[in-house]
């Protein structure tokens, strides 16, 4: 499938939004599924809980559709990670009782269970569905993050890890990208062309769009909490880049501040002090260290800027809550 294949295939209308559009009524397009809903309410929520079994074959990571227009879909919920993009028009959905509107370009992940529904999409609305198997929420993207071994990845980290945790869906705005539409075209591409090797394209094609949205959300989390007279991703660039042998007067000179005024704003921005970034640094060198190396616990102490190995000890099983060797057999 070419990418004017695609665009025709997408604005199609297919004999179920036909009957929808006459109707008004959602019609079920899944045969394994049956013709009622009723076998699947969730006793808990009392409400419809979809099956991961009528949209993952064996072994099958991801799983892609079309949302069929012109009827509402019913508040349902998942076990399985769903990722929503608009991909022309606008959609409608309210989540957790939440009615969130979605304009073209904005991709929404949604948790498991997460209750949702969708209000009925116009001819001209694009709204594709990507299902995830065998995946958690935060292990879709916090891998991307938590790999590296600098200070701005792991305070993404946290920051994803806390709004994940709060509101179990997340909204990128991929317009921030020039390159997302594209990439999300290419993906479709393939998932319908059914060729050779398609599931080992489709997992790298996954990776790009994941990495794509890591980008979007470091920028836009970045820029939101940057003011005119501070920018703390800078600051925590330069300590990533210059960390050994730095001093907090240091720092101040190079960024034209105060020592005291450095110290409050990034206690303000980053919630951490000086001295508490620059250990968080060391341990985030060591992590990585423990991971990519043989390096003994001693050189790897060293290395990461700790004089004293037993100082190490404590400060590391403090921050990962476990031993080096504890971590690097875990990793």
């Amino acid at each position: 499938m070419n990418l004017n294949e695609l665009e025709i295939y997408l604005h199609h209308i297919n004999v179920f939004e036909k009957k929808q559009r006459d109707t008004g009524i959602s019609i079920n397009d899944f045969p394994t599924l049956g013709t009622s809903y009723s076998a699947y309410v969730d006793p808990t929520y009392n409400i419809i809980r979809f099956p991961k079994e009528a949209f993952f074959t064996d072994n099958q990571k991801i799983f892609i559709n079309q949302h069929n227009r012109f009827a509402p879909m019913i508040e349902h919920l998942h076990d399985f990670i769903e990722m929503t993009y608009v991909y022309a028009g606008s959609c409608t959905q309210v989540i957790h009782g939440e009615t969130v509107i979605l304009p073209q370009g904005s991709l929404c992940v949604l948790d498991k269970d997460v209750p949702h529904s969708i209000h009925p999409l116009g001819e001209e609305d694009i709204l594709i569905n990507i299902l995830i198997n065998e995946e958690t929420f935060s292990s879709l993207f916090l891998f991307q993050l938590q790999n590296e071994a600098s200070l701005i990845s792991n305070f993404l980290a946290d920051a994803f890890n806390k709004q994940a945790s709060h509101d179990q869906y997340m909204i990128f705005d991929t317009n921030l990208s020039e390159h997302f539409h594209q990439q999300i075209q290419l993906f479709l591409a393939e998932y319908w062309s059914y060729q050779n090797k398609r599931e080992t394209f489709l997992d790298h094609y996954m990776q790009l769009i994941l990495m794509e949205l890591i980008r979007i959300f470091r920028t836009n989390n970045l820029s939101m909490h940057r003011d005119a007279t501070f920018d703390y991703g800078k600051i925590l660039t330069f300590i990533d880049e210059n960390h050994q042998n730095l001093k907090l007067q240091d720092l101040s000179k190079v960024f034209g501040y105060n020592s005291n005024y450095l110290s409050n704003m990034l206690k303000k921005y980053i919630g951490k002090s000086f001295q508490e970034i620059l250990l968080e640094k060391r341990l985030l060198i060591a992590s990585d260290l423990l991971r990519n190396t043989n390096f003994s616990i001693d050189t790897i102490a060293s290395e990461a800027g700790f004089n004293n190995t037993s100082y190490f000890f404590r400060q590391f099983k403090k921050y990962y809550h476990c031993t080096p060797k504890e971590f690097r057999k875990k990793s």
